[in-house]
């Protein structure tokens, strides 16, 4: 019978991947339980390091529930932070954690971990997650690009509600486990999905009642494994996601040629 804290595996992207988590004291601290599951759906193996800040907006207990593995918020003698990773994500990344990772403040183990990662080329991504008005502030602005500058990926939504929100757990853990393999054998790969339509004459056509989904699917599937993908699309049952593809829509057999 399975566990409470067990789940569903979906994927292979992240599996005997090492994965320090790190969560700072942002409000979307609250999202780390959805987000921990949905690494491990996906074969992570978790670490993680909570600042103190954000222990006051989620429990470390709700953490290591979801994770099922350790968290550390204060300093001790093991240094976890300083371990082999494959991988670190900082979600959500405060401007606070930004700015001393930046500039160099190591009062905690989680910016000393940001700071070890980009030191030995470990992949790093941060979420940033704040009101815009903090996030379109110049200094927030040279902040990320100085992150993004020494080799992190910086994963942000859209503006909603006045705010840069936390993407969903779906999109980051996807959009991290692309950054972690994209330094392996990836490919350029092109995939055709949709149905399509060739003329016989001006009244008939010949065509398919295929959704496009099973091809989506498989390029979440490549796009997760560090491929960079391009779709070349017919017609859909449903709205294409091209935030993370280069998508070329092609109805029919001839623009297909073109």
């Amino acid at each position: 019978m399975p566990r409470d804290v067990d789940v569903v595996l979906k994927g292979h992207s992240l599996e005997g991947r090492k994965v320090l988590l790190g969560i700072s004291g942002g409000i979307a601290a609250v999202e780390t339980v959805r987000l921990a599951r949905e690494l491990r759906r996906h074969g992570a193996e978790i670490h993680v390091i909570m600042t103190r800040a954000a222990t006051e907006v989620i429990s470390p207990l709700a953490v290591r529930w979801a994770t099922q593995a350790n968290v550390d918020v204060e300093w001790d003698g093991d240094m976890a932070q300083l371990d082999g990773y494959d991988g670190l994500l900082v979600a959500p990344a405060t401007r606070n954690t930004l700015a001393k990772h930046v500039n160099g403040v190591m009062d905690s183990p989680l910016v000393m971990a940001m700071s070890a990662a980009t030191g030995n080329g470990t992949p790093v991504m941060v979420v940033p997650s704040m009101h815009n008005d903090l996030f379109d502030d110049a200094v927030t602005q040279d902040l990320l690009k100085k992150v993004a500058v020494r080799g992190a990926k910086v994963l942000v939504s859209p503006s909603e509600e006045g705010r840069r929100k936390q993407p969903d757990p779906v999109s980051i853990v996807a959009e991290f486990a692309h950054h972690l393999n994209r330094t392996l054998n990836h490919r350029n790969v092109l995939v055709l999905l949709g149905g399509t339509e060739s003329s016989i004459d001006d009244l008939r056509v010949v065509t398919n009642r295929s959704s496009g989904h099973t091809g989506f699917a498989i390029c979440d599937g490549l796009h997760r494994l560090g491929h960079r993908v391009t779709i070349l699309a017919g017609r859909t049952s449903f709205d294409v996601d091209h935030s993370r593809f280069k998508l070329i829509y092609s109805p029919d057999v001839a623009s297909m040629n073109s």
